[in-house]
């Protein structure tokens, strides 16, 4: 295995236990079994472009982004990217509200959206900081509906960035939804982060 392999398993361990915790909590909150999992994930350390190959099958059409931005001794910016077509499906599960209208978003949809990247982004970006050993203070969540052509040119800005990338699935009522958390980190943030998975690499 590679090293950048060796540290992007060792990574979706640890993010694997912070998103299942995430998992519990939302749980609660809706009074439904949710299951939230990483199967993948890739580390993009601005060696690279960020490009369609990385998510090939959520990044076509209309997405939902929820993010947070990120400071203090790690820094960066943090989005939750779920295709549109499957957000009123997810918030009908979540509210057990049936959904009729599947194209328009409501401002319960927005609301659902942003309490859930709320979450998510909360769980992975603090697991990070605890993983770290560093201080973090996160933004307010901001959700956001992007347009196909809007998607290109946030890509656009993406390229040869430090990124880590996050495929998540999303399961609630035997209903699987899938999507991705993108993670833009600054360059010295980037460079903690490898330096730590170096650590813990040689430690295995």
């Amino acid at each position: 295995m590679d090293k950048i392999g060796m540290k992007e398993d060792i990574l979706k361990e640890i993010i694997n236990i912070n998103v299942g915790q995430a998992a519990s909590l939302l749980s609660e909150m809706v009074d439904k079994k949710i299951e939230l999992k990483v199967p993948k994930l890739r580390i993009l350390d601005g060696e690279m472009d960020f490009t369609h190959t990385d998510c090939p099958n959520l990044l076509k059409g209309a997405l939902m982004v929820s993010s947070i931005k990120f400071e203090n001794e790690l820094n960066g910016k943090a989005e939750l990217i779920f295709p549109a077509n499957h957000i009123k499906e997810l918030t009908s599960l979540c509210t057990g509200e049936e959904c009729f209208d599947l194209e328009t978003f409501t401002d319960t949809d927005f609301d659902v959206i942003k309490e859930l990247g709320n979450i998510i982004l909360n769980a992975v970006i603090g697991g990070l900081g605890n993983f770290l050993n560093m201080a973090i203070d996160y933004s307010m969540p901001e959700v956001k509906l992007f347009d196909t052509i809007e998607v290109q040119e946030v890509l656009k800005k993406k390229k040869k960035a430090n990124i880590l990338i996050l495929f998540v699935n999303f399961k609630i009522g035997g209903t699987q939804v899938n999507g991705a958390l993108i993670v833009t980190f600054t360059i010295d943030s980037m460079r903690d982060l490898m330096d730590k998975l170096d650590e813990v690499e040689k430690g295995l």
